[in-house]
Parts: C-alpha cells; structure tokens; sequence
C-alpha cells in the first residue's frame, strides 16, 4: 500500500467517524452542519460518492444525501424544503434482514395524494405510484387512460425540474405555428382533439396550460359569429362563400376529395334549385363539439328536410360515394328511386331533367310526350313554355318539397266529391281541352275521356246516358240533372214524358231540338245550356213555335200543344133543299203555353174537352157524343167529355184525324 493510499484511507476513517459523532448529535457544530446541508448537497458528494441503484435514482433527481442522511452515517429525515417553497415531512424506516428500508416521506405522497410508504428496493416508480389518480389538482385535465404509464405522462410534462417542486410542461416546437411546416397544429388537430384536449381542456378554453384556442382563433370573427367554435369557414374555408361549407379539405386531407364534393353546389341557388341548408344533409352542428362534427373521423351524415323522400329512407354510401333514396335525387311520386348519384362529379349533369324523373315520369303522369315544352301546362309555377326551367330565385317552385302540379288529385275521380271532374265538364270543357284535346281524345295528356267512359268502366262517353243517366230509359232524356246542376229543375223538366209518352208516340229529341251527332255538336254543350230548335210534329203548327227559359222556360205555338187551327168539311142533309149540302167549319187549339216543370197534360190543356166547335161538338149530336164516335185515337163520354186515347199513334201526330163511325142514325142528318 502506498503512503497516498494509506492517507486516504485514514481520512476515509476519521471522515466516517465524525459523520456519526456529528449523526448522534456529540458535537455542537453538528446541528449547524445537518442544517446546511438540508437543503443543499455538499459539493464533496458529487466527487467522494458514486451512488448506485435508488441512491443513483435520488442523485439524478437533485436529492442530496444529506436530505436522507442528516446525521451522516445515521438513516433519518428530518424535513424537507424544495425550492419552490413546498416542505415535505415524513419518515423512513431502516430495514433489517429480509426487510427492506421503507420510505414514507411526503416527496412520494406529492399534492394532496394519500401518504403511502415505498420500499427501497421497488424498483422504477410509475408516475402514479406517487401520483395517485384520484387526488390530482382540479386543473389537471379529465384523463383518457386507466392506468396510464411514465411515457403517457411525459407527453406534456418535463421532468427536468421533477423534485424541484415545480410543474413544467413541454412546448410546441415552433413549427406548430408554421402553416407552411407538416408539424402545423391544424394537421393533428384534424387528427384528433383528444391530444389538444388533454391539456388545453375539453372546451379547448385553457386547462392545466392555461392557453386557449380562442387566443388567437378569436381573432377577426365573421359578422354574427362570436366565438372560433362556431365558425365554420375557419377550417373548412369561405373562398366560395361564407356558408362554412368545404370548398377545400380540412388540413391534412386534401387528397380526399368527398371531404369537399357537392358541397357548394348544393348551398348556392342555381337555375333548378334552390340554395339548400346544411341541414338538409346532416345536422348543423351548433359548434364546433357537436356530436356527430369532430367526434368521428368523418362527419356524420342525417338526411332531413327537403332530402327525406318516399321509401327506401334516403342513405349515404361514403365508399361508393353516394347519396340514394333522397326525394331531391327522385325519391318522389313518379321518381326515380334508384337515382344514386356520384358525391364527386360536380357539374356532369347529374341532376339533368330525365335523371331525377323520367320524361315523362311512368304512369298515372299523363302521356305527355318528350318534349319539355308540354311541361308548363301543368307546371306552370316550375316551367316555362320554351321548355326552360323558372329559377327558384325567381319564384319558380321546383325541388321546394312538394310536387307543384296543375293536374287532378283522388277526388277528380271520386262521384261523391264535390271536386268530382264532372262538375268541372258542366261548367264548360274549354280547361279540359288544354290538356286533353280538343275533342278529349287525349291531347298532350296522353289521357283521353273514353279512357275510363267507354261502357264498361263508367256510363259510355258516346252517348246521351253517359251524361244525362239512363234511369228511366235508354233515350238519353235527362232522368236527373247533369253534374252540379241539381237545383235547376228546367234541366230536367218534361224531358221523360215527352220520350215516354202514353198521350202519343213518344217524341224524339229533334222535336224539340236539334239531336246532336256527338257531345261536341253545335248548340250542345258550348253554351250554358243546349239550344232548343223545334222541329218535327213542333212546327206543324199555324205559327213558328217559341221557347223562352226566362219567362218560366215556355214553350208557345207548338203544335202539340194546341197551336193548331184548320176547317173541316162534312156534309149535311138540306130538308129544305131535300139533298145533302157541304158544310165547312173552323177548329183550333188552345194554343198554350205550357211550362217546361208543369204538371201532367189533360184533355183540356191544348183543346176543349170537348172541344166547342161545330154543332156535333155541343152535346147534342144526335149520333152520340163520345169522342170515339169520329176520333179512332180517343175515348169519352156520352156527354162528350174525353176521358183517353186509346190509340196514342194518331193523337198529336200532326193532323186531325176523323173516321166517323157511321150508323143508320146517322143518315136522318148525312
């Protein structure tokens, strides 16, 4: 052994030997020196001692040997300040045997955390062997992880000032403020919140760190917006317009293109719609947080408004990427409910006329043919005669949510509706025509009236019964009014008695008006109310006959109804002369005026009953005076007072007929 050894062991001796008389207190110098090295490490540690294991730990930390050795040689603690002003107190319980040394001073019970001891041979600590979960400051942020470990702390905090009794968190680099870098804050931020939540807050307003996203992105706010939170154009830009929708990709996702789409063609009005509202496509959230905004990595997309169609419910397909089943793509009464179109094809004619509907659209839609110039007759709020589209922006209705449409719902067919099409038709064909023809044949409808009125589906379009009824017969008299006209009795009147007359053979139409050669005819149905023309057994009279609908709808100078006159010659015995002479006498009718309403007709209503014309007609003929005597076409009584007609054939047909039944009473006179 050298000398130099040997002197360093021998002050290695002395030097332990004072540490314990200084340890046991047997010096009065030894307070003042426990004192001092409290809270400072002599400088002689860092160059005399090469600790190991947890000595190391402690030393890499800053804990000087004293904190734990103030007597020197003596295992204690007697309290500890750090520099931030923070006292630690506890104990530490030397081990022996198989025990190990235990730790329960308070630098591993920090901030509140419920004291616990530590044995000295445990090992690496995790953060939460002395952090306990359950008791961290009200500022430390909501954690995320249940266990979490050394490395998932140290994402925020520096450990370089650990012990010290300070918290340190780590920075940014200052590309995280560098748009032009990759390490832009924007970029992990669209990744995910959670990172920036973990220490700037779940409303990102501060947190542990105390720096808020609205320190900056409070900055320059679109008019009406007061928070970042709520400003859309913020992340996905205003270059197109300031609705927030994307006309670029939020940071870091610019070779996706759904993430832009459609998006500003479907909130700008064009000439075929309107602007439509984020919400017709998925919930507008009321900030940034809203559920369904940032929570996933994409937009959650819930169809409402003007895009819920008819079934199947309208759904979005982000791999294809389609939208299906939406009323604004065809989902609609004669849509196309297999319209599917592209999110991505911007401008290539998806939303065409044809694509949506077909031109035309399949049954019931009328037959309208191809051309869009039809369109406007129906939809005359969408469309134009030329065939173009009225813009939303000028009033025009199309893809407002409903079908706007000048043509007829369920009650048009409905008989006991008062919308029912026949009340329409009475009034007058000239709107039916426009879509249907001028002869209702189908026009640009492609739907013709003999359609449904052909015989088998309703009363037969090409006859009278089709309108007039056939419940009396089959003439097409009106038994009833026509549609709408129930409380005008003129409409039907006499109408039956005259086709079915027991009076005389019953009368045809054109006795009283012109019959016409189908519904179309002249003076039929292009009027309020057809024409009356007399004709026929009507004008045999002595002057034209006359109908008057104003005056309690009269008919005057008909024939059959006693505008008749005539002379009749017979011949007569002359006693005086002694040879029968030629008599000639004059007749005539009551020439009435019969209304079109009145009652029943009697044989007292156009003539006498009897008629007082001539001697044989005064009851005192001496042949007899019962009509049938010289009428073949009627019965009466002895005293000559009609009572029937007993061949309806000969009465009112035009002449006066007279077949006197001769009997040898007759000859004293003829």
């Amino acid at each position: 052994m050298t000398r130099t050894t040997r002197w360093s062991a021998t002050l290695a001796a002395a030097a332990g030997l004072s540490l314990l008389v200084a340890g046991c207190g047997g010096s009065a110098d030894g307070a003042t020196w426990q004192r001092r090295v409290v809270s400072k490490r002599p400088a002689a540690t860092a160059t005399q001692c090469t600790p190991t294991g947890a000595h190391a730990k402690h030393d890499a930390s800053g804990i000087a040997c004293a904190v734990c050795h103030p007597c020197g040689g003596v295992l204690a603690f007697n309290g500890y300040t750090y520099t931030g002003g923070t006292s630690a107190t506890g104990t530490l319980t030397p081990g022996s045997g198989t025990t190990p040394t235990t730790c329960g001073v308070g630098c591993h019970s920090p901030l509140g955390a419920p004291a616990h001891t530590v044995a000295w041979n445990q090992g690496t600590l995790n953060c939460t062997d002395c952090h306990t979960l359950t008791a961290l400051p009200a500022t430390h942020p909501a954690l995320g992880i249940a266990n979490p470990t050394r490395d998932d702390c140290q994402i925020c905090h520096d450990v370089t000032k650990h012990t010290q009794g300070t918290v340190k968190f780590i920075s940014h680099a200052t590309s995280w403020m560098d748009q032009a870098d990759p390490g832009f804050h924007a970029f992990s931020a669209d990744k995910s919140l959670a990172t920036c939540q973990a220490c700037h807050g779940q409303d990102l307003k501060g947190g542990s760190v105390g720096v808020a996203c609205g320190q900056c992105h409070d900055q320059a706010l679109p008019a009406g917006v007061t928070t970042w939170s709520q400003n859309c154009v913020m992340c996905h830009g205003g270059t197109d317009n300031q609705t927030g929708a994307p006309p670029r990709a939020t940071w870091g996702q610019a070779s996706d293109p759904v993430r832009v789409g459609a998006h500003s063609a479907h909130l700008a009005p064009t000439a075929i719609s309107p602007g439509f509202g984020c919400v017709v496509c998925h919930v507008k959230p009321a900030d940034a947080f809203a559920a369904g905004h940032i929570d996933g990595p994409t937009a959650t997309v819930t169809f409402g408004g003007t895009a819920v169609g008819d079934t199947p419910p309208a759904a979005w397909n982000r791999a294809a990427p389609t939208c299906s089943g939406t009323y604004c793509h065809g989902n609609m009464r004669n849509g196309n409910t297999a319209n599917a179109p592209d999110w991505t094809k911007v401008g290539q004619q998806q939303a065409a006329c044809g694509t949506c509907h077909g031109i035309p659209p399949p049954a019931p839609h009328p037959k309208s043919g191809s051309s869009l110039t039809v369109c406007s007759i129906c939809h005359d709020k969408t469309m134009n005669p030329d065939g173009t589209m009225i813009p939303p922006s000028n009033g025009g209705l199309h893809l407002d949510g409903a079908i706007e449409a000048s043509g007829h719902d369920p009650s048009w067919i409905d008989p006991t509706s008062p919308d029912f099409h026949a009340f329409t038709a009475v009034r007058g064909l000239s709107s039916c025509k426009t879509c249907h023809g001028a002869l209702l044949d189908g026009g640009v409808s492609g739907v013709a009236c003999a359609d449904c009125h052909n015989g088998s589906r309703a009363s037969n379009f090409a006859t009278c019964i089709g309108c007039h009824g056939g419940d009396a017969n089959a003439t097409g008299a009106p038994p009833r009014t026509i549609w709408g006209q129930g409380n005008d009795l003129i409409r039907v009147g006499a109408h039956t008695k005259h086709v079915g007359s027991t009076l005389a053979t019953p009368f045809d139409c054109a006795v009283c008006h012109v019959t016409p050669t189908d519904m179309f005819s002249p003076g039929h149905i292009d009027g309020p109310y057809a024409t009356v023309t007399f004709g026929g057994v009507a004008t045999k009279g002595f002057a034209p006959p006359a109908y008057s609908r104003p005056n309690g709808a009269t008919c005057a100078s008909t024939y059959c109804h006693g505008g008749f006159k005539g002379t009749y010659t017979y011949t007569s015995w002359d006693w005086s002369l002694d040879q029968p002479v030629y008599v000639t006498v004059s007749y005539a009718g009551k020439n009435a005026t019969p209304a079109w309403t009145d009652g029943p007709m009697t044989c007292g209503s156009c003539h006498g009953n009897p008629p007082r014309t001539g001697y044989w007609h005064s009851g005192n003929h001496g042949g007899g005076n019962q009509c049938q005597v010289c009428h073949p076409d009627a019965t009466g009584t002895t005293a000559g007072v009609g009572t029937g007609i007993s061949n309806p054939a000969l009465h009112v047909n035009g002449a006066v007929d007279v077949a006197p039944r001769w009997g040898s009473s007759c000859f004293g006179c003829h």
